[in-house]
């Protein structure tokens, strides 16, 4: 390439990014519209500005393998900003989002556009050139007109950019807002923050991480209801010894008179009403959406019911005498005859987003599936969501109302649209109204031993404790 043609390229390339992403932000968008950036948008903003002084400096000094390393590392770092930014919004409704809009879009995502061209045209001058980088450098000599206004450019729309940082976001160890007010330069308006300075986590979702729900190690507590009644212990039944691993949700269905069990391996079994197995198959998680450890099922038919796994991914099953394991190969990692999967999916909720769930029931009148998150680090409150069987799309959430502290819900029964979940803390059984959320007290399970899932039948009242290494249905009279 040229020496004199490189030069106007890495100079009007500086230019065009000091003056219009950069210049408009500052000058336009800031000073005359007095649209405030955040913290990210500073950051996308910064590695611009670096990018057009390295730019520059390839101009003044020789363009260098050091500058395109730079002008990668800035790219890269500034696409994956831009990238988490717009990210933010992605999944908001039409016109949605934050600040002002460019051709339909708003201004972070075509930050991300300007870093993904710089990539691009770092590409295409590594094509053009050849086997030897250019002697372009200007050293001492007077700079030509193009390169000599793009410094001046540079320095002006540089000086407008301090004055806002300095004056909207103030100085070091000050940052940036989440989400600005108007520029002012009254200081009675001004906000200098310090809330968003990256916190180490060591889980990549950073600041959204929570633990997976932990329902091997119980501890015991009091009752998030006093003076609730506590019921008597009719019966104790171990469940077959074939049951691989812990059991974590179970399901009745009245008319094929059947189970259903799901367990801590993501086993799922089907056993008559005296608990003789009849069939059963493990999920394989990993197949397509991943499916957590499973904690939810839920019959919705004589021959049909839903796994789930914590993370509220679900697994469509079928009943049938013609299903194997070869039809089942992708699906399941073992299988018996008799059990296939139809179909997967993914309940996606919007207050329930950073919680998990270890709880899923079936609506017949509502015709919805049910959850109930379990409580974590981020949670204010716990959640349940209603979705329509039809689309398996969200039709309805309320955060539960009445509770004191948030307990670990490990199960759910239902019945029209009054649902009874189970506090694992207390062994403790409490009303759920599904319309507003409302909680109340019911009984309390005596004799538990960190019990999971709830069915409710006949007056009786049944959980699935571990004792002795052995999964016991305890049965208490209503």
């Amino acid at each position: 390439m040229n020496n004199h043609v490189f030069n106007k390229l890495a100079s009007g390339a500086s230019l065009a990014i000091m003056a219009l992403p950069v210049g408009i932000a500052c000058f336009f968008f800031g000073f005359i519209l007095l649209d405030n950036p955040c913290a990210f948008c500073w950051q996308e903003r910064t590695a611009m500005i670096l990018i057009a002084l390295t730019a520059l400096y390839s101009v003044r000094y020789g363009l260098k393998p050091k500058y395109i390393a730079a002008l990668v590392w800035l790219g890269v770092y500034g696409a994956f900003m831009a990238a988490v930014h717009t990210s933010i919004n992605l999944g908001s409704d039409i016109g949605q989002g934050f600040s002002l809009k460019i051709m339909g879009a708003h201004t972070y995502t075509w930050a991300l556009f300007v870093f993904v061209m710089v990539l691009v045209v770092v590409a295409l001058l590594m094509f053009t050139l050849g086997n030897k980088f250019p002697d372009n450098a200007y050293g001492k000599k007077a700079l030509d007109p193009l390169p000599k206004y793009a410094f001046i450019v540079f320095l002006v729309v540089i000086a407008g950019n301090i004055v806002q940082a300095f004056t909207q976001t103030g100085p070091a160890p000050f940052i940036g807002q989440d989400s600005p007010g108007r520029v002012s330069f009254n200081p009675q308006y001004m906000s200098w923050e310090l809330d968003h300075w990256p916190t180490y986590a060591p889980n990549a979702r950073g600041a959204y991480a929570i633990d997976n729900p932990d329902i091997d190690n119980w501890q015991q507590t009091t009752a998030t209801f006093s003076s609730t009644p506590t019921l008597n212990l009719l019966n104790e039944t171990q469940l077959p010894d074939e049951i691989k691993g812990r059991v974590t949700a179970i399901d009745y269905q009245a008319d094929a008179k059947l189970y259903a069990l799901t367990t801590s391996e993501n086993w799922v079994y089907i056993l008559d009403r005296n608990f003789k197995l009849l069939t059963q198959a493990q999920v394989d998680g990993m197949y397509m959406l991943h499916i957590e450890k499973l904690n939810g099922v839920s019959f919705t038919s004589e021959n049909s019911l839903v796994v789930m796994g914590f993370n509220k991914a679900y697994a469509e099953l079928i009943l049938d005498p013609e299903q194997n394991w070869e039809l089942n190969y992708r699906r399941f990692n073992e299988s018996d005859v008799g059990m296939g999967e139809t179909n997967r999916g993914q309940f996606s909720t919007i207050r329930a987003k950073t919680s998990y769930s270890l709880a899923l029931g079936y609506s017949d009148k509502l015709d919805q599936f049910v959850t109930v998150t379990t409580r974590n680090e981020l949670a204010d409150n716990l959640v349940v969501s209603r979705f329509d069987k039809q689309d398996m799309t969200l039709a309805a959430e309320s955060n539960l109302k009445g509770l004191t502290t948030l307990p670990q819900i490990s199960g759910i029964h239902i019945e029209d649209a009054q649902a009874w979940i189970l506090n694992n803390d207390a062994g403790e059984i409490m009303q759920l109204d599904l319309l507003n959320g409302q909680v109340s007290p019911l009984a309390i399970l005596p004799q538990v031993n960190n019990p999971q899932g709830l069915l409710i039948k006949d007056q009786l009242v049944s959980t699935v404790s571990q004792i002795n290494g052995k999964n016991i249905l305890q049965t208490y009279g209503l």
